[in-house]
């Protein structure tokens, strides 16, 4: 079975809501899944799962959350060649058109920076997550569908 971690930064409770969805996309595509704060997650982890999913908010002038700003400097040490990737996050493009999802765009590049493969369009939620939900989870199930079929 594919192993998958899913590690995720939230402030305000959006980015783990939408974490929860793809989740349960991912389970319901028989991906096995570790779900992981950023906080309590170690970048030496990831080399442990096949599949690396991040999720992450976009702050400031476009910044990564708060928790996520070290963990995503200390990926810069580690190797993930071999590695399947995919990173979603939340965004408001109404009040910060110019840098919407901007962590998003971050950490995908570190990934391939990395040696990660990403594997699927990130995925970029506008506003209010709770309508969403949904939609990350058929995420989740997407990421499962192309492991499946290799």
């Amino acid at each position: 079975m594919v192993k998958a971690i899913l590690i995720y930064g939230s402030t305000i409770g959006n980015t783990e809501t939408l974490s929860k969805s793809v989740e349960e996309g991912l389970k319901i595509s028989d991906v096995e899944v570790a779900v992981k704060n950023v906080e309590t997650a170690s970048v030496d982890e990831l080399k442990d799962y096949d599949v690396i999913i991040l999720g992450c908010s976009t702050w400031g002038e476009g910044e990564l959350q708060d928790d996520f700003v070290s963990f995503e400097e200390e990926m810069e040490k580690i190797s993930l060649n071999g590695k399947k990737a995919a990173v979603f996050g939340p965004g408001d493009s109404e009040t910060y058109p110019d840098t919407f999802c901007d962590a998003v765009d971050i950490l995908e590049k570190r990934l391939r920076n990395c040696g990660a493969e990403i594997i699927v369009d990130s995925l970029k939620v506008d506003g209010d997550v709770d309508p969403k939900c949904e939609e990350a989870k058929n995420w989740g199930k997407k990421i499962g569908e192309i492991l499946k079929n290799g």
